[in-house]
């Protein structure tokens, strides 16, 4: 019998390395500030002087000089280890007060978080970008086709886009960003889908782009032949919108309260909710061509069982659709008697999220990604009260319904007759003639023979719309089984809600047209920071490994 090995003894007046070797099943714990030690250790440096010491080891002087020295060597570590050299990029007079690199060959954006700009940069990178990796200096984004459809989906426009990243810039912002900013987007917004009365428009302001898209072999074929053809009409007038559990609908609450008040509401209680929000500023005439009482719409009718395939068709010929509900101007639908209750307030960052999907006055479809514990259930059902229609939400278990009806019940103050579950133990009906259904996404999706009562219940479902659907876990959508259901319910509106928009295969970019664009991503790391969710730490534990597990391992 092999003798065991003893554990190594040190005596109490040693000081503990930095970091000591592991043995099996030894766990590590390691700070979320990306810096850890073990105990009893001291720092040696300071947090400033490391900053420093990090900014001038990598500022461009320090590389010119390294790369002199040994070019050959330092080009092909570069390209090995994916690092971008900048140093041919010349910099700005005043490039140490702006807190941006951009990197055209790649378009990647780099954020320096140090920067007194790091926090309104941060709120606009999140949107025009995808978050590559954002550790505690620094943070790189990506700029890409579907980031900037998402950006223009909020209410950006490309030139502001163009603006805001060459005055943030170290470096004259590059000829090739500019010109891939502007192919991407030059099209966006320009097509909707919009359900009427239980059926599917492809609406359009601009006459040719229909005309262009119903020569397309896919969408031409999948226009309904007994139709009325192209339609015209007014375009519809937008008014804006106060979210629940926000200062500004405290206000309003205030102010119908008060009798016989007739002041006008304080400059505080319009822009508290607004002065961190940098697209304020960027967009005061948006939607001047929205109010224009002269523009019409064009719209062609399409078959439920043709929108996915209209809607990857439309994104492959450059014309990326927009999924929108005017639910103010819906009178077709009866309104859902629930609000959020007097005492329910958001946080900021979830008002924020909430303000990119109902920015215009209408509710876009699209994804909102927040870490585990911000709060995705409250926003879902902060959206649902702002709708005021009839809400259907799908989540993962039967576990999760019973808990999405329970927040509902907590928040809100829904009647209980109002809210109903659909799964294999309750099939129920809400009472009034309108209300919300809390089911699963394999309860929809099911394609074998169904109870009775089940069935009963589907007819239900199909048979009326919905203002709203809300997807929770909405990664596991494109799943080929759960695909059908994002258009199996006549829905106006989708929000899918996730914290982990991430996906083994190359699917999750279905989600664009599937739901709609990512309308926000919050970084858990600020969260951790601000108290809003618990800090993280990391636990490094080494096992042992057998021979035969470790050789199929390594392959």
């Amino acid at each position: 019998m092999a003798t065991k090995r003893k554990a190594s003894t040190t005596s109490k007046n040693t000081r503990p390395t930095k970091r000591s070797a592991s043995g099996a099943a030894t766990p590590q714990s390691i700070g979320s500030s990306d810096e850890y030690s073990a105990e009893g250790s001291e720092a040696s440096e300071s947090e400033a002087e490391n900053l420093g010491k990090a900014v001038k080891t990598f500022s461009t002087d320090a590389l010119k000089a390294r790369r002199k020295d040994q070019p050959g060597t330092l080009d092909r570590e570069d390209k090995l280890r994916g690092i971008s050299n900048l140093s041919y990029l010349s910099l700005k007079p005043d490039h140490e007060n702006r807190p941006l690199w951009v990197d055209a060959k790649k378009a990647r954006i780099t954020l320096e978080s140090f920067s007194p700009l790091a926090v309104q940069a941060q709120d606009f990178l999140t949107t025009i970008a995808e978050p590559l990796s954002r550790p505690q200096f620094l943070h790189e984004y990506a700029l890409s086709v579907h980031s900037l459809y998402a950006a223009v989906s909020v209410g950006l426009v490309p030139q502001d886009i163009i603006n805001f990243l060459d005055r943030l810039s170290k470096t004259p912002l590059p000829e090739e960003v500019k010109t891939f900013i502007l192919t991407c987007t030059q099209a966006f917004g320009k097509v909707k889908l919009v359900l009427k009365d239980n059926r599917f428009f492809l609406e359009t302001p601009d006459n040719k782009v229909l005309q262009q898209l119903m020569k397309d072999e896919v969408i031409g074929a999948q226009r309904v032949e007994d139709a009325a053809g192209i339609i015209t009409e007014k375009a519809p007038k937008l008014g804006g919108v106060v979210i629940p559990g926000t200062k500004d609908a405290a206000g309003v609450r205030q102010r119908t309260g008060a009798q016989g008040s007739d002041q006008p509401p304080t400059s505080d209680q319009n822009d508290a909710a607004k002065e961190d929000d940098i697209f304020m500023t960027l967009r005061e005439d948006d939607d001047d061509d929205d109010n224009d009482d002269d523009m019409q719409i064009h719209s062609v009718e399409i078959p439920r069982s043709g929108v996915e395939a209209v809607q990857k068709q439309c994104l492959y010929l450059g014309y990326p659709v927009l999924e929108e509900y005017d639910f103010n101007n819906d009178k077709m639908n009866p309104n859902l008697d629930i609000d959020l209750k007097p005492n329910t307030t958001i946080r900021t960052y979830q008002e924020k999220s909430l303000s990119k999907m109902f920015s215009n006055g209408r509710a876009r479809s699209g994804i909102i990604v927040l870490p585990c514990g911000a709060g995705k259930t409250l926003v879902g059902i902060t959206a649902a009260c702002t709708i005021k229609k009839g809400i259907v939400i799908l989540c993962t278990s039967a576990m999760s319904v019973v808990q999405w009806r329970n927040e509902f019940l907590k928040w809100s103050n829904i009647s209980p007759n109002d809210i109903a579950i659909f799964t294999s133990d309750h099939k129920e009906k809400f009472s009034g003639s309108t209300g919300i259904i809390v089911s699963t996404y394999s309860m929809v999706t099911q394609s074998r023979s169904r109870s009775y009562d089940a069935q009963k219940m589907m007819d239900f479902l199909t048979g009326r719309e919905w203002g709203l659907m809300i997807l929770d876990e909405v990664h596991v959508v494109p799943a080929s089984i759960f695909r059908k259901v994002t258009h199996s319910l006549s829905t106006h509106s989708k929000l899918g809600l996730t914290a982990t928009l991430l996906r083994e295969d190359d699917k999750i970019t279905d989600l664009n047209f599937l739901i709609g664009p990512k309308l926000y991503e919050a970084n858990w790391m600020e969260l951790a920071d601000q108290g809003h969710i618990a800090k993280v730490q990391c636990a490094e534990v080494w096992c042992p490994m057998t021979t035969e597990f470790y050789q199929v391992r390594r392959i």
